[in-house]
């Protein structure tokens, strides 16, 4: 789920009963508009992230490309999120100038009757969590009328102290690997991480709901950080290049690895073809697992599925399946992982982690080459690799047709949630 996502404030000028003109273009990504947002011509994507950025989170954001000269694609993508906002203010976006009825349509006298209906249930107080660590505290508004920002708030501070204090400690490598490849002590630092992993008669979770999604990210972090380190090339790089790489990745290596475990334990017949191990110590069955859904979003269970879409889809489960075919060697499944997730945050962070993040991939390349040799596996070495590789290419494909859901979910404030470091989610789809 992404984490920006948030109601708008229902704060207002006088009402208007007639549409106001407006262009054809949106000013800030020249897609098609849809009214007078915050008193610019534009569509209901930029007015929503617009909100979101500034009328309530007032984030600051760095230019991707360093120039400040970014630009929306042909499809009015915006790829910077510093240049889309020095646009928002250079055109005149303000976070006051919020008109009702601002779409180019005539609004029915029912649609002003349910607005007024839906303005009196809203003084119901709302109850916003707030969870700190493994604590909720619990907040009420103070029946203003106007609607919270977010459902619940998550304080990941400790999640970071806990990264913190794993990229300064140097975990204890098995004295036999000192003279093997960077690759294979990572290979062996997975080994090591799943050692709490549960493999047979593992316990299923029949519900999703917060503390269980809260407790994952807990583990999912460790797990991320106690293994990277095993990595001698990744433990020289300066603490806040290792601290800045952790945070992009770790999300990503927390699904890439859920899904090789899958597929582990269905060539090993510990579970069934329509479950996934979510955890060391549970699985979940696509048919008969319940979302809990009411901590980030007010939206139906149907609503909440069809952002989601099928769970087989979400869990990847035509990569499962090609993983159990192709049956990958610790070492190959290192690589696997190694690859997207250092491809991927390179490419998101750029510049300087961009540069350090091709080297590590370099090395690991190497490592990769040298072990198919020396497995006297070099006549599948093609093979082999061009299958890696596509099944990762195959999960890139995955996330973005996810990321198109939840874009739209955003574009309707469907999901409810706010973090504290909200860039630990940069590959949440």
């Amino acid at each position: 789920m992404d984490s920006d996502s948030s109601p708008s404030t229902s704060a207002s000028s006088s009402s208007v009963s007639t549409p106001k003109f407006t262009s054809e273009k949106c000013l800030v990504c020249l897609q098609p508009a849809h009214g007078n947002h915050f008193g610019v011509d534009s569509c209901r994507a930029c007015a929503a992230f617009f909100r979101r950025v500034f009328v309530t989170h007032k984030q600051q954001f760095k230019c991707r490309e360093g120039d400040n000269k970014c630009t929306p694609d042909e499809l009015g993508r915006w790829i910077c999120k510093k240049c889309r906002t020095d646009r928002c203010f250079a055109l005149g976006m303000k976070p006051d100038n919020i008109q009702r009825d601002r779409d180019r349509m005539v609004c029915s006298e029912q649609f002003h009757e349910d607005r007024k209906r839906k303005s009196h249930e809203s003084i119901i107080p709302l109850t916003v969590e707030r969870f700190v660590g493994n604590k909720v505290m619990r907040n009420y508004s103070l029946g203003s009328g106007k609607n919270v920002e977010y459902i619940t708030f998550f304080d990941l501070s400790s999640i970071i102290s806990d990264a913190e204090y794993i990229l300064k400690k140097t975990p204890k490598i098995n004295k036999t690997l000192k003279l093997k490849s960077s690759l294979e002590q990572l290979a062996s630092g997975l080994r090591e991480v799943r050692k709490t992993q549960i493999w047979n008669s593992i316990p299923e979770m029949r519900k999703i709901g917060k503390m269980e999604t809260f407790n994952h990210w807990v583990d999912q972090m460790r797990m991320a950080g106690e293994w990277i380190m095993h990595f001698e090339e990744f433990r020289k790089l300066e603490h806040d290049e290792k601290m800045e790489i952790l945070k992009c990745m770790w999300h990503l290596f927390s699904r890439l690895e859920r899904i090789q475990m899958t597929a582990e334990m269905r060539r090993k017949k510990l579970c069934e073809d329509n479950e996934f191990v979510y955890g060391s110590s549970s699985r979940i069955n696509y048919e008969t697992l319940e979302i809990d859904g009411k901590w980030f979003s007010e939206a139906s269970d149907k609503e909440i599925r069809y952002f989601l879409g099928p769970l087989e889809v979400y869990f990847c489960e035509t990569i499962i399946r090609g993983l159990v075919e192709l049956s990958p060697t610790d070492v190959e499944v290192t690589y696997m992982l190694c690859n997207l997730c250092f491809h991927l945050t390179g490419q998101k962070l750029g510049g300087r982690i961009q540069e350090i993040t091709d080297r590590l991939q370099d090395v690991l390349a190497n490592d990769l080459h040298k072990y198919y040799l020396e497995k006297d596996s070099y006549s599948r070495y093609s093979y082999r690799l061009t299958k890696l590789l596509s099944l990762n290419r195959e999960y890139q494909i995955n996330m973005e047709t996810r990321r198109k859901g939840f874009f739209l979910a955003n574009t309707f404030n469907v999901f409810r949630v706010k973090m504290s470091h909200p860039e630990m989610f940069q590959f949440s789809c």
